[in-house]
């Protein structure tokens, strides 16, 4: 497929936004977040019609919350969601970082507000991803570095709103869980994708363009 595409995150290539949505449609399954993508599209494209009118910035794309289990595409579709947001002009540029917790919290005091600076200054511009969020909120107590982590994003998300976004993913009701944890989170969140899994007839489609692939 024309996956490829889009796995490296700096390419010399300049993909269009048809190239992109080509992409997205080849993929196997997933005709809910396809749909879903083109309604977020064109909010967005009113929202920048908005702003000529009214001559106001505002934060285009909102931060996103992917659920679904593991190997449902939710990476492969937080890179075509950037790639999707820069072409528009939503965001100005196609940086992707992807991190989980260990990216964002360190093992010593004072030194997790400056990793998850320093992970968002990457991200600048684009798609700062983390992976399985929810375990920064564990069941019962969270960590006091895990709240830093929080915290310390979730005022990067405010102060630098529109100039970056996060994309946040894992299982459904540990993402659920995680997301009413914290008022903050709740108010910062405000699109949901999930990912059902594949069916069987999907999995032996997918199969058989991996087994064509490799010959």
């Amino acid at each position: 497929a024309k996956e490829h595409l889009l796995k490296a995150d700096t390419e010399d290539k300049e993909v269009s936004f048809e190239e992109i949505l080509s992409t997205l449609d080849s993929m196997i399954g997933m005709n809910n977040i396809k749909t879903e993508i083109r309604e977020l599209i064109t909010f967005i494209n009113i929202q920048k019609e908005r702003e000529k009118i009214s001559g106001k910035k505002t934060a285009l794309v909102p931060h996103i919350i992917l659920t679904g289990n593991p190997g449902t595409g939710k990476t492969t579709i937080a890179r075509i969601l950037g790639k999707l947001f820069k072409t528009i002009g939503a965001l100005p540029s196609d940086n992707f970082v992807e991190v989980d917790k260990s990216g964002l919290v360190a093992q010593y005091v004072g030194a997790t507000g400056p990793k998850v600076k320093a992970v968002v200054d990457r991200a600048y511009g684009g798609v700062l991803f983390i992976d399985e969020a929810y375990t920064l909120t564990p069941e019962g107590q969270t960590d006091s570095f895990s709240q830093e982590a929080i915290d310390t994003l979730m005022k990067r998300m405010e102060d630098d709103k529109g100039k970056f976004i996060v994309i946040a993913a894992g299982y459904k009701k540990d993402m659920e869980r995680f997301i009413k944890s914290n008022a903050g989170l709740q108010s910062r969140f405000t699109r949901y994708f999930h990912f059902e899994d594949y069916t069987p007839d999907e999995l032996s489609q997918i199969f058989m363009i991996l087994a064509k692939k490799d010959n």
